[in-house]
């Protein structure tokens, strides 16, 4: 069986690709970086360039086609946003293989943190109260009581730009539209939780869920610390049943101090709890084709991505005991026993990305991203 895994770039697709080599498939991945990290790991037998799906959607669905043809492709796994591309393209790709991802219209309404919060407004998880802003106007309505909201755009990823609580100075730098809308959540203090799930047409076949100890500032976690709230869990179900969602998705949740969760955003792709599987990855691959009668539950160990953990928590807590103990407590998900080469890889990938975000005068964590996401734009025109 042959299977190209998509967002080669990824932890979450080094992830996949180890766990679908160790259950005996061949595996190709493929991403627009020349050097992305999953290209380097000796459980990776095939790398496809791919061109940039935000550039032009149309070329990148051919490309991906004729990839599929060439190395006879079973199985098509998305990892990263160019999930939604890939759902845009299933007419012209179904035909081809399988491909695990739900259908473009709920992939919208998941992305876009406005529609989803109204999604979930009867049900037992719900977001917190939260308001579309598509002009000034709106945000006004929210200057004075600013400190007990937090503001983020409708469609956004890493918490690049969300505003918690902030000052009515700092609200004038939002400008939301009809085309680049925002929202107002109420702000919720609490324990945060995030979790990780593969659901297949609806039915709930693994799922993690985990604390993100230690972040790159405000965004990406780079600490996974297991944990098993049941609010969580019967959300998935929930979800599940309500959607008859198809493919990886996770969620962030908050646990206000009366012991009540709150669930506030999705991503319609795979998050860093897929590596809580890494100690029973042929489980992982089996639950995408076979139906258990069991959920297929992760490790209760720590993972980390350790080189993330040296350079950017380590420096601002070089002195303390418990981020010591905390680091040697967690195996890292990069670099494992008989795969080094990601290790040296992680270094070429960011080299790329800080050209990348030279070249096109953004920041890192958007050039991270900036070939692959997609913002509610129309997907049948070219990018300017």
């Amino acid at each position: 069986m042959n299977v190209l895994i998509l967002g080669a770039r990824a932890p979450a697709c080094l992830e996949w690709a180890r766990a679908f080599n160790e259950a005996g498939w061949t595996v190709s991945v493929g991403d627009s970086l020349s050097q992305p990290l999953s290209r380097f790991s000796c459980s990776v037998q095939n790398y496809v360039r791919l061109p940039e799906p935000r550039q032009n959607p149309t070329a990148w669905v051919e490309a991906l086609a004729t990839a599929i043809e060439n190395q006879h492709i079973d199985l098509l796994l998305p990892t990263c946003e160019e999930v939604f591309y890939l759902a845009h393209g299933l007419e012209r790709l179904q035909p081809l293989c399988r491909i695990l991802t739900s259908n473009f219209p709920l992939l919208h309404r998941l992305h876009h943190k406005g529609d989803f919060a109204a999604m979930t407004n009867d049900w037992p998880v719900a977001a917190p109260e939260t308001h579309l802003l598509t002009d000034s106007q709106a945000l006004l309505a929210f200057m004075d009581a600013a400190a007990s909201w937090v503001f983020k755009p409708a469609y956004s990823r890493f918490a690049s730009q969300t505003m918690i609580r902030p000052s009515a100075q700092k609200l004038n730098n939002v400008h939301p539209t009809q085309t680049e809308p925002w929202v107002a959540q109420r702000f919720i203090e609490g324990q945060e939780f995030c979790s990780f799930s593969v659901l297949v047409d609806g039915d709930l076949r693994a799922h993690s869920c985990y604390q993100p100890r230690y972040r790159v500032g405000r965004g990406s976690g780079i600490y996974f610390q297991p944990s098993t709230p049941e609010p969580v869990r019967q959300f998935l179900e929930h979800f599940g049943r309500e959607t008859g969602y198809n493919g990886q998705v996770g969620f962030d949740f908050i646990e206000d101090k009366n012991g009540r969760f709150y669930v506030l955003e999705c991503n319609p792709r795979a998050t860093s709890g897929v590596h809580l599987f890494d100690n029973q990855r042929q489980s992982l691959v089996n639950s995408l084709s076979h139906p258990s009668e069991q959920i297929l539950e992760p490790t209760l160990e720590p993972r980390m991505i350790a080189l993330a953990m040296l350079l950017f928590a380590a420096p601002r807590r070089a002195l303390s005991p418990t981020s010591w103990r905390d680091y040697a407590a967690a195996r890292d998900v990069i670099v494992q026993k008989g795969d080094w080469w990601p290790l040296i890889a992680q270094v070429g990938s960011l080299t790329e990305i800080v050209a990348r975000a030279v070249s096109r005068r953004c920041g890192l964590l958007t050039a991270s991203t900036a070939d692959i996401e997609w913002n509610g734009q129309p997907l049948d025109e070219r990018a300017p």
